[in-house]
């Protein structure tokens, strides 16, 4: 008989002895890649606000560099927003990051707050984050990384991308009625569609498996941080065989969803607690692996199958 109130441990129980043995087999083989990744630091020299721990996010991306070392990831992908305002915070956390290995890459992309400057710096974006371009992508190991500029179409960025407006609003009138219907939230226009359905297809056709990065996420459904056109995006990646999983920040409280063979993956945001938040994934031919620290949780991802 089961108590009132009190939950059967067994399924607890099973998901913690499968966890293990998954974490287990991995330790007996090495992985294919390792990725630091990092979400939401929003650094500014400003007092706290609410769980906003701004000023910390300093020594807690220290921190996220030591491990990254110490593990020899392959590389470490941000996920944006690494300052919260100020062009000036650049200057405080960006040599933060050059205390990694110089055998580790470092990617940026472009997230709401990277916007929360001075217009006439706008321009000087990719410069100041060392991007090659707003959206691009890398290979690795067989591996198509594939980074998004999710601030494509938005009121934020337009005067960087200088849009059609009335193409900008369309957009936003997309989620009218839908719980995204804010303006930091932000859509990614046509021609990126264009330019990700190429990566896609030329990942079919060398047969490499995909992970992508955005600052918004498209799942899951009905979340106020996804993206205007989140259904459109979502269609495109899930008509494709390569991809494996979506990764993103924005909503600094994460989310995990598996649907239709995807891991739509939204790490915690680094600037909402006082310890601190990021991962180590670690590619394996079956699976991905999240080490997460911090607030971030621990999770295994099996590849084509639902996670334990």
């Amino acid at each position: 008989m089961r108590i009132a109130g009190r939950p059967s441990m067994k399924p607890y129980l099973l998901q913690v002895v499968a966890i293990v043995m998954l974490l287990c087999s991995c330790a007996t083989k090495e992985p294919i890649l390792k990725i630091g990744l990092v979400a939401d630091p929003q650094y500014a020299n400003k007092a706290t606000a609410g769980k906003r721990y701004y000023r910390e996010s300093l020594w807690k991306l220290e921190e996220a560099i030591d491990v990254f070392n110490n593990n020899k990831v392959d590389f470490v992908q941000n996920l944006g927003d690494i300052i919260d305002d100020d062009w000036g915070s650049y200057d405080s956390i960006l040599p933060v990051y050059q205390k990694l290995d110089p055998q580790i890459e470092n990617h940026q992309l472009l997230g709401n707050h990277e916007f929360s400057i001075d217009s006439s710096q706008m321009g000087n974006l990719l410069e100041k984050l060392s991007m090659p371009n707003y959206y691009y992508s890398y290979l690795k190991n067989g591996w198509r990384f594939i980074v998004l500029d999710a601030t494509d179409y938005s009121f934020f960025s337009n005067s960087l991308h200088k849009h059609d407006i009335d193409q900008v609003n369309s957009y936003f009138e997309l989620t009218s009625e839908k719980a995204n219907n804010y303006r930091w939230n932000s859509a990614i226009g046509s021609e990126q569609q264009q330019w990700l359905k190429e990566q896609l297809d030329a990942a079919e056709k060398s047969n490499e498996k995909v992970i992508l990065f955005s600052h918004m996420p498209l799942r899951p459904a009905e979340n106020a941080h996804n993206l205007w056109n989140d259904n459109e995006i979502i269609k495109l990646i899930e008509g494709s065989s390569t991809v494996v999983a979506f990764i993103n920040g924005h909503n600094h409280a994460g989310e995990y969803v598996l649907k239709n063979g995807i891991h739509y993956l939204t790490m915690f945001g680094m600037v909402d607690t006082e310890i601190s938040s990021y991962g180590v994934l670690e590619i394996y031919t079956d699976s991905l692996v999240l080490k997460g620290y911090g607030n971030q949780e621990n999770l295994v991802m099996q590849i084509n199958k639902a996670p334990h």
